[in-house]
């Protein structure tokens, strides 16, 4: 049975195989740096070739130490580090294995990538867990258990987990956190390296359930199973915070360009979607990463969106305030008029209060007492449910007789108040003080604003439980796939009909007198598409005909289409012309579906029409999804604004259009053959939608 990550985590001994006394290999910096951060468990270096290591004796081979072993690290090549994996078999008691060395299917040399997989079916069968390789492993403060060399890094115990795809970059976090005002400790620390068997999935699941973590700080480059990721971390997301620094922002490719979900669905969109719809939280830097955590680690959580910006300076309080609306996460408090005038009355007669409502600069020429008192009024105000403090205290007003002012304040409250103050060392003091008193200090306002954002996040994006649906055939599909071609547009109306879809009618017109029969029917303007294999995006290639009435006007219609059809993409195969009824006006909106490596079957939904690729507002979730998930796809775009009604239009039906996009991530996630669907433009109207073009692309 395979050891527990906790096990590992807490090991009571370590052998450190291929230790050394040259300062300068890695074997050498490992048995240091347990020695030197009072490791409470046993050290045994190990190397045939040395009887001690600085002050401790050395083993030839693991098979040598008679105590019990609970964690080696392996500081050796290749095949070297396949041998001492058997020997760790053959001993029956080692739980965990951290292997420093490279080399192996980060190369990709195939002879290498198979040294790994050889490495790890060792480990798998003698239940040995393992980190790496090409890692530094894991940190406990808690026994002082240390496996890497990075520089800097204090065992400050605290309820931060970190796990990181970067040993450097995840010691720098550490180190980050560790220097500020107030150092922000930590609970564990993982690097899991080339992941051959520990992941970065299974260690959020792990320190979801540590009581002893608060807050998970993941560094991601990728995720191999992407559906798997969401499943754990919607899990672990109703129970704590997980942060997310994501790095990689390169595009899908050239695999999925024949629709416009392909062109517009970058790795990076999906990415963030798939983290809102799981509850993570996006940072764009490291140390917004460590802001969050911060403001996580010491604020009680926020009971709206609704901050105040409390300023000294004007420069600071418009840099606050742009970053609120620009982050789209917070609002400016609309304080009670009754606040805004004993602000104006505490204020000196210089500072600006509720201009506009939510900011408040106070000038200055506040003192401390003034300051103090502004804070409490915005405070007590019913519709303020945090504070960014900004404050740049000159020479003639101490920085530590502000804080004094302030702390008793906020004490008094239970709302999260943020704090920034002047970055120097005259301030060094004022901020541990301010730290101590458990109010968080950030270097910058944009950053303060940031940091509360990240804690109203990580306390209102509750993760959404996340099921796949079994997967299934369809005869339409069937059919198209054997045939080996993508879905003719009657086809795609026929197959979302069978699923509930509202789709417009239509007669598929094989000679001119059918399309003019089918358009006096309809009694109306019509629309003509060319229904063809070969023709995907139709109005490039002259095969789209609109505002079409009266036998003439369709029968010429029908002719030009044809005409301008085989002129440009010669050899076309026409099965015939689509007659459709122009539908009402409303507003044109985007719903597709790419599959991406990572996420499988994904959503997208933005403006719609020809400006769909110019504006690019579009946004991603994973399918399948509830009509919570879609109704915050629709609220992140501007089309948002536009279905709200604007300028004296009535409002148009979103909630069907929440439906749409419900139904069409069901059977997205439901059949495997679909590649790409785009369903552009969907034009909402007061009551209902049109489908006016459907495109189903099929593996």
């Amino acid at each position: 049975m395979a050891a527990s990550l906790c096990e590992i985590f807490e090991a009571r001994s370590v052998a450190v195989v291929g230790a050394s006394k040259d300062p300068l290999k890695a074997g050498h910096q490992v048995v240091r740096t347990l020695l030197s951060v009072g490791y409470l468990g046993k050290i045994y270096p190990v190397n045939p070739n040395e009887e001690e290591i600085l002050g401790l004796p050395c083993y030839r081979s693991i098979s040598e130490i008679e105590g019990p072993l609970d964690l080696i690290v392996v500081s050796l090549p290749g095949r070297a580090a396949i041998t001492v994996m058997e020997e760790a078999a053959l001993r029956g008691d080692i739980k965990g294995a951290v292997v420093l060395s490279g080399g192996f299917a980060e190369t990709a040399i195939p002879e290498n990538a198979e040294a790994q997989r050889q490495l790890a079916e060792i480990a798998r069968r003698a239940g040995i867990r393992v980190f790496g390789p090409n890692c530094i492993g894991i940190m406990n403060p808690e026994t002082k258990l240390v496996t890497g060399f990075h520089p800097g890094v204090s065992l400050i115990p605290g309820n931060i987990g970190y796990i990181t795809q970067s040993g450097a970059l995840g010691g720098s976090l550490v180190t980050l956190a560790l220097s500020q005002p107030r150092p922000l400790g930590f609970a564990r620390f993982a690097h899991v390296g080339n992941m051959c068997d520990v992941s970065n999935v299974e260690l959020i699941e792990d320190y979801g359930n540590d009581p002893r973590i608060g807050v998970i700080l993941v560094y991601l480059e990728g995720v191999r199973d992407g559906r798997g990721f969401m499943r754990v971390v919607s899990q672990v997301t109703r129970k704590k915070p997980v942060l997310v620094l994501k790095v990689g922002r390169t595009e899908i490719g050239a695999r999925a360009t024949l629709s416009h979900t392909g062109t517009l669905a970058g790795t990076d969109a999906v990415y963030s979607g798939a983290f809102k719809q799981c509850g993570a939280v996006r940072a764009s830097t490291m140390r917004d990463l460590i802001a969050g955590a911060k403001a996580i680690s010491m604020l009680p959580r926020p009971r709206g969106r609704r901050v105040c910006i409390l300023t000294e300076a004007g420069g600071m309080g418009v840099i606050s305030t742009d970053e609120v609306e620009a982050g789209g996460v917070l609002k400016l408090a609309p304080m009670t008029p009754e606040t805004c005038q004993k602000l104006t009355t505490s204020l000196p007669p210089m500072a600006m209060v509720c201009k506009p409502n939510g900011y408040v600069d106070m000038s200055a020429a506040a003192m401390p007492r003034e300051i103090g008192e502004a804070l409490r009024l915005v405070l007590s105000d019913p519709n303020v449910d945090m504070v960014v403090l900004n404050s740049i205290p000159p020479t003639f007003k101490p920085a530590m007789d502000v804080a004094q002012a302030i702390v008793p304040v906020i004490k008094e409250f239970d709302k999260p108040v943020a704090t920034c103050f002047t970055v120097n060392a005259a301030m060094d003091e004022t901020r541990r003080y301010l730290e101590e008193n458990g109010i968080p200090t950030f270097d910058t306002p944009d950053e303060a604003v940031r940091a509360l954002a990240m804690l109203t996040e990580a306390t209102f994006r509750a993760g959404q439980p996340f099921v796949d649906v079994p997967t299934a055939n369809h005869p339409i599909l069937d059919r198209a796939v054997a045939e080996g071609r993508h879905l003719l547009e009657p086809e795609a109306l026929e197959f979302l009909r069978d699923h509930g879809i509202a789709a417009m009618p239509h007669v598929l017109a094989r000679t001119r007198e059918e399309a003019q029969r089918a358009a006096r029917e309809m009694n109306g303007p019509v629309a003509l598409k060319v229904v063809s294999p070969q023709v995907i995006h139709k109005s490039d290639v002259g095969g789209v005909k609109l505002h079409l009435q009266g036998d003439e006007a369709v029968g010429q219609g029908y002719d030009r289409l044809i005409e301008d059809v085989r002129r440009a993409v010669v050899g076309a195969d026409i099965h015939g012309v689509l007659v459709v009824p122009m539908a009402p006006p409303g507003t044109e909106v985007i719903i597709g579906m790419v599959r991406d490596a990572q996420f499988g079957p994904t959503i997208m939904f933005g403006l719609g029409g020809v400006f769909v690729e110019l504006f690019k507002d579009v946004s991603f979730r994973v399918a399948p999804f509830d009509e919570e998930v879609a109704r915050d796809m629709i609220r992140e775009t501007r089309a948002y604004r536009l279905l709200q009604g604007l300028r004296g239009e009535k409002a148009k039906d979103i909630a069907s259009l929440v439906q749409l996009l419900v139904q069409v991530s069901r059977f997205a996630a439901q059949y495997p053959q679909i590649r790409e669907i785009d369903l552009n433009p969907v034009r909402v109207h007061e009551d209902g939608y049109s489908i006016l073009d459907a495109r189903i692309l099929l593996e």
